[in-house]
This record gives structure tokens, sequence and C-alpha cells, in this order.
């Protein structure tokens, strides 16, 4: 993590030889200072004339009256472009090249976002353009990059990476690092400016500034790389990434990527890299463009559509400050912690969890898995998700067999039909099942509305005799269904015995109240016809235990049993994929209390049977986005997602994004990645992590590359070890104490090369545990560090639990 723009400046490598700087030095210099003048100016007139007349122009000829989208996209057209031209204006450009193309020397210059033309033989292009690639690459480095129509072989002949700021005397860069033709790496401090001014300008306090931080300030470039001390936190600010970090963050659009390596090595610079890069549309290829176009989102909701995971709500700060230098929106509807996004999703888009008028589960901040599971959470969640596939394949071939023991004839050619593609389910393959079942579709529906017209008329014949004798009779049963209700309202949980009704628009008491009677009815008719005892606490029986001699006579009964079976089992046949997804929360109850799935993996069982943990809710968000996918991937599924029932499935598909983002991926367990990876828009797919095995805040996050293949076999993981903020010294540390405490040392850091600071020797302190011996310590640390750079930087003190602050 780097920190403020206002530091003190300390040399990164041993004293060099010192010089007066070349004459090519001092061109290039002056050259420089000239160009980011040139292009800042170009930039201010810029904003001013499209502040003045380009949303008039570009507006004249629309319709605002009935073409508000075409508004909208111009006026953010508009914005992009101005906010782009202020860029510019305040960052000319970030880096320069020498190029060779063909047998011609070119001169670039290389902004972060926005372009514009520039006078002389110079050309700017954006960093994420693929001539921007340019700056990332070493000196003799070839690469082919199409302008135009045609492909060009470009050489890298010189660097200079500029860190542009304006004073009273103009432009200007600080500690830009020059790279020249033979390879020679030079760091220019403190200004590009004193190289061609140092006689003249002598009022310039740069020289004075470095005297007083007590850096060594006689020479005005040196071989090799400077580092700046930095004061305060914040991420890195990084607008050149190096040339494997920038293959990395222009990877196709549908990659699926984990860059892991120790702190300071640029993981989540590049990260924010590619995702402003790919918000350009009109910078991608034409592939990632027709992907984007034929998306949920779409070309209009595409630079929205995106979401970053962060482990903790801390990191969200220095991620947004990031994104700003990236000139990248980014709201807190996009940085999320996975806490807060999996309990909306759990409640508002998956309906797992208890909202208002919905029964669910209730999170809770409780234990009930045992150490196993969480020690193996991938082969927990495979478990159940195997056991709710059975369970589906065991209530349809139930179901056939009920529809064949009625011994109706007018369900004789569908059981048959049906029992003509059972191999499907007792070979395990429920799509094709749900596939091969369509072609049916009509029957089920017809014989549905057979059943459900007679066995409507003998329910509204029993409650007329009951309104007629009592007509009082529906406001007692209103009563009773809304006390029950309220006494159960906290730990209710589905009536698994209901009948799967067809949607109703019930919009008054009177109506919801018939519903449940019809319900509590048919449920005791199907009892009483299979000669069971009822279900009990549930709303059902407490109407059946309210009625008591007001009940339909016995024959009755037998008679609406009998619709009642034909009715719920024929309904498991009606758009029966949609049931594959609705029933996993009912699964999820009867997987935790099977004897043998209990003892593999629970420690205890909930106080109340809708009570579930965090690692609980992850298994059931990720069982609803999985099957939710395999589903949406059919194309006969897809043919109906217009249609009133699949209004389920349409939410979850809208709540896929574009880009799916993950900092610290590793605090996350592979659960959670596993849900992040599936909420990315299955048409695109584009999946992008980073993290450190070696460095984890959490108890249970993924622990090695095992646990990342299992989340999708697509993620390829990429390993980063050049690390930009670490001295020899704490290198050498850092590397020894990782072994020393059992790490995996394929992820430890390296220094770049042309790199030789010592640094200060890292401190230690063992074997004490007394409070006082320790705050001792640290404080005579801090007295060190103070007195060292001269004014107390921001520090971290980092403990073992939220007791110790």
């Amino acid at each position: 993590m780097s920190i403020s723009e206002k530091v003190h400046q300390v040399l990164l490598y041993e004293k060099g030889v010192e010089m007066e700087a070349p004459e090519q030095l001092k061109a290039v210099a002056k050259e420089t200072v000239e160009v980011l003048d040139q292009v800042s100016n170009k930039a201010k007139e810029k904003v001013t004339q499209s502040g003045q007349a380009a949303t008039h122009a570009q507006l004249a000829n629309v319709n605002t009256f009935t073409d508000t989208n075409a508004v909208s996209r111009m006026t953010n057209i508009a914005s992009s472009i101005q906010t782009g031209y202020s860029a510019l204006q305040h960052e000319p450009a970030i880096a320069r090249v020498i190029y060779l193309d063909g047998e011609e020397e070119k001169t670039l210059y290389i902004s972060r976002k926005s372009t514009l033309p520039v006078d002389g033989n110079y050309e700017l292009a954006s960093y994420d353009s693929p001539m921007g690639r340019l700056a990332s690459l070493n000196v003799g480095d070839e690469v082919t990059v199409r302008r135009g129509e045609t492909p060009h072989v470009l050489e890298v002949i010189e660097t200079l990476t500029i860190k542009p700021s304006k004073s009273e005397n103009g432009w200007d860069s600080s500690f830009s690092v020059y790279t020249s033709e033979d390879e020679e790496v030079s760091t220019i401090s403190p200004s590009l400016r004193r190289l061609f001014q140092q006689d003249t300008d002598l009022s310039d306090t740069s020289f004075l500034d470095q005297l007083l931080s007590g850096s060594d300030s006689s020479a005005d470039y040196e071989k090799g790389l400077k580092h700046q001390v930095r004061s305060a936190m914040s991420l890195r600010d990084q607008p050149i990434l190096d040339k494997f970090q920038s293959e990395i963050f222009r990877l196709p659009l549908d990659s699926k990527l984990v860059i892991l390596g120790p702190p300071g090595t640029g993981k989540t610079t590049t990260l924010i890299k590619r995702l402003g890069q790919k918000l350009n549309i009109e910078s991608l290829e034409s592939p990632e463009q027709l992907k984007i176009k034929n998306s949920q989102a779409g070309e209009a909701g595409h630079k929205v559509s995106w979401v970053m995971f962060t482990p903790t709500d801390l990191l969200k700060h220095y991620l947004k400050e990031a994104f700003a230098k990236e000139q990248v929106p980014a709201s807190s509807e996009q940085i999320k912690t996975w806490d807060n996004y999996s309990n909306d999703l759990g409640r508002n888009v998956l309906s797992i969890l208890q909202s208002t008028g919905s029964s669910g589960f209730v999170k809770k901040n409780v234990q009930h898995l045992n150490d196993d599971a969480y020690s193996k959470l991938p082969s927990f969640f495979d478990s159940f998700l195997c056991y709710h596939k059975e369970a589906m394949i065991k209530e349809l071939l139930s179901s056939i067999a009920q529809l064949e023991d009625i011994n109706s004839p007018q369900l004789k050619g569908l059981v048959e039909n049906i029992k003509s593609i059972r191999q499907s389910l007792e070979q395990s393959s429920l799509i094709e099942f749900y596939r091969n079942l369509e072609k049916y579709q009509d029957e089920i529906n017809s014989l549905i509305a057979l059943a459900k017209e007679e066995s409507e008329k003998g329910l509204r014949e029993a409650l007329a005799y009951q309104v007629n004798t009592n007509r009082e009779f529906i406001a007692e049963l209103v009563a009773v269904i809304d006390n029950w209700k309220k006494r159960k309202s906290i730990d209710a949980v589905e009536d698994e015995d209901d009948d799967e009704e067809d949607e109703e628009n019930l919009t008054t008491p009177q109506q919801r109240a018939f519903s449940e009677y019809k319900k509590a009815i048919n449920g005791l008719a199907r009892a009483k016809y299979q000669k069971r005892t009822p279900s009990s606490n549930t709303l059902s029986a407490a109407i059946i235990q309210w009625l008591d001699e007001r009940l339909p006579e016995a024959e009755k009964l037998i008679q609406l049993g009998n619709l009642a079976i034909r009715m719920r089992e024929l309904r498991k046949f009606k758009n029966a994929e949609l049931r594959y997804l609705k029933a996993i929360s009912k699964n999820y109850r009867a997987f935790r209390r099977t004897e043998e799935h209990f003892k593999r993996w629970f420690e205890s069982s909930p106080l109340k049977p809708n009570q579930i943990e965090q690692a609980e809710l992850d298994v059931l968000i990720l069982a609803n986005l999985r099957v939710s996918r395999e589903l949406l991937a059919q194309r006969f599924v897809q043919q109906k997602m217009d249609r009133a029932a699949f209004s389920k499935l349409s939410i979850v598909n809208e709540s896929f994004k574009n880009q799916i983002f993950v900092d610290e991926a590793t605090d996350f367990t592979p659960i959670q990645l596993a849900c992040m990876e599936a909420l990315a828009e299955p048409s695109i797919g584009s999946f992008f992590a980073c993290g450190d095995f070696n460095q984890r805040l959490t108890e249970h996050g993924s622990k090695s590359a095992t646990d990342l293949n299992w989340v999708s076999s697509r993620i390829v993981t990429e390993t980063i070890t050049t690390v930009y903020r670490q001295s020899e010294f704490l290198n050498t540390f850092a590397s020894s104490l990782l072994e020393e405490v059992g790490g995996d040392i394929e992820y430890s850091g390296k220094l770049p090369d042309s790199y030789n600071h010592k640094g200060v020797m890292p401190v230690l302190l063992e074997n004490t545990d007394e409070t006082s011996e320790i705050v001792s310590w640290l404080k005579d640390r801090i007295g060190e560090v103070e007195k060292q750079v001269e004014e107390l930087p921001s520090i971290a003190v980092l403990v073992n639990s939220e007791e110790e602050v």
C-alpha cells in the first residue's frame, strides 16, 4: 500500500557516480515538459468548447419527448468526453516511448485514459489502447499492433515514465525513470525541468526541499531506481504496469484468472486497470464488443454491470480512491463486502432468507457445522447438491407411481408417455428428463384444469354451506389465520405437504382465507385417502382443528383426496424444472435432518429449524445460482422466460454481471468464491481475482490452488512475485519468516531488476507476552521512525484480535 503524493524522498540505491546530465537526456527532459504543456493547454480548450457547444449540437435533432433514452445516452457520452479532457488537463501524460516502426523511429506519449491530437512529430495514445502496451514493454521488446487493418511490428527503443505536476514554473515530472537504448536505467530526481533550467531558475525550491528532507541530492539523476517513503495509507498509484501485469490486464473479456503473489506486487492495481479498460467498449476487440451487445445488460448497461468484492469495509475506502485515479466511476453498489451482498442476494433475489410477507431461513451468528465441514466446504456442498438431485429424482419417480396407482382412464395415456421417458431419471439425468417432458405440457395442463375444476366445485360448495350457516365464518377464519401467523412468524417454515396451487391474484383477506381453507381441506383429504396422519404444527393443521365438526363428511373427503393427489402429482410435472430450483431450501432442511448427513457434517442442530449460519447461506446461494445457470443454458427454458411462472428465474438472470472482480480472494472460502464466479454473466464469464495464500485475514479462506480449481475448471492462476515497496533487507527478512512459519515460498517476493536499495534492518521482538513491555518497545520503534523521516507517517499496528486494540 502506498501513500500520499506529498512525500519524503529517499534513494533506493547505493550512491551512484555524480555526473552532469548528458545533452540527450536534457533534450528528452525539455521535449517532455513542452509536450505536457501542449497537451494540458489543448485539453483545457476542449473542456471549454465541449462545455459550451457539445450537448446542444448532439441533441439538436433529438425529440426529447419521445426519445429519452437517446438523450440519456448522448448526455452520458458528452459527460464522459468532458471528464476525459479535464483529466488530461491535470495529467497530460504518464509515459514517453521511442519505438521503431519498420525503419522509422517515432515518439509516442501515453496518457492514462483520454487522448487528443498533438502538434509536431508526436503521437498521444491511451494506456488502455493497443499502442498503450508499449509503455509496459522493456527496451528491445517487439509487439505486433494492428493500426487500422494493417498489423505493424513495433520495437521499443527508449522509455521514460512521467509523474506530471504543475507549479508556478510550469509543467514538470518527478522521479521519472529513463531507460535508454542500451537498457541503462536512470532515475531523474527531483525534476525534469532542473536538467535544462539548472542555471536560470534560481527560485525553484525542489532542490531545497530535497536537502531539508535529508535525501542525497548531489545529482540530478542517478543510475538505478529511486523510492519514495510514504506518509499516509492508500493504494499505490501505478499508472504503468510492468510487462507481465500489462499482458494480464489486457486478456480477453471472457477470461477467468486469479493473480497470486505477495503484497506490493500490483495485483489490485492490475484488477482496476483491467476494469477500466474493459468498460471502454470502443477500445475492445470486435468479439468482445459483440459479447457485451448480446449480454443481459447490453451496451447501455455495461458500464455499471460489474462488482468488486472485498473482505472488509475498510478496504473499500482505499479501493474507491484507486478507482478515482483511474477515472472509473465506482459507487457503493459496485464495491461490496460478501456479507452484505449475500444478505441481499439471499433475501431479495433467491428468496432463501425470510423477508416481510414470506417464509424462509433466518441467518444467525452461530456455528452448526463441525470442523470437518469447515475444512472441506467444497465436499460439504457437493454432498448436499447430490442429495438435492437425488431427492428430485425420487420425488418424480414416486409421482409416476402414484399417478399410476390412481388407475384413472383420463391419466392412463399421460402416465404411459411419462413412463417412456423415465429412463432419464433412472440414469440421474434430470435436465434430459425435463427436456423430454416439455412435449407433454399441454396435456398435463389440461388434466390439472379438469381436476381443479371438479375439486374447486366441491370446496366452494363446502365453504358456501358454512358461510350460509354462519355469516361471520370468513371473518372468524381470517382471525384464526392472522393469530396463527403472529404466533409462528419467527420460526414459520413451509408446509411440505402444501398443494402447489397455480399463481392466484389474492388481493383481499377473504380471498387469502379461501385459499388457505382449500389447502387445509385438500391436505386432510389427501391424508384420509392415503390413510395416514396429516402434518401437524402447520397453518393447515390449525384450520382443521378450528373447523372440527364443520369438516366435510368422510365420503366427500375421500373424493376430494383423490382429486387433490391427482393435482399435486400432476403439478410436479408442470414446468418441473422450476421445482428443481424452488425445492433447494426444502431439501436442505431435509438434508440436515438425515442421520447420515447430520453425523458427517454437523456439530449441533439449530434452536429452530429455519435458522442457518453464514456458511450454510453460502451453500444455498451457490446451489441456487448453479441450478439457475444450468436451467438458463437450456433452449426449452429460454423460450418460456417471459411467462409469469418463470419470474424468479428471470430475477436471477438479471442479477448476473458482465464483470466480477475479487480483491484479497484468499480471504474468501471456496464456496464464496464459487458464488461470485457464478454471478458472472453466462454469455461472457468474466472473472478476475487476486490474493495471497500466505496472507489471509480469515480462518476459513481459500488455502490452495486446489480450492481455486474447484471453483471453476476454467480458472487460470498466474503468479506475480516482483515486489515494488520493499527494501532488500525487508524482502530477505520476509522470505526467511515465511519459510520459518511453513508458508509457501513459491509465492514469496522478489526484487525488480536495477534495484539495489539495502534499506533499514527490520526489527523483531520475540518471547514476550507482557503488554507493558510490548507497548514500550513499540513506542521506541515509532520514535525511531519519526526521527529518521522527520515527521510521523501513518503507522499500522496489527493485532490478533479486536480485544487487543
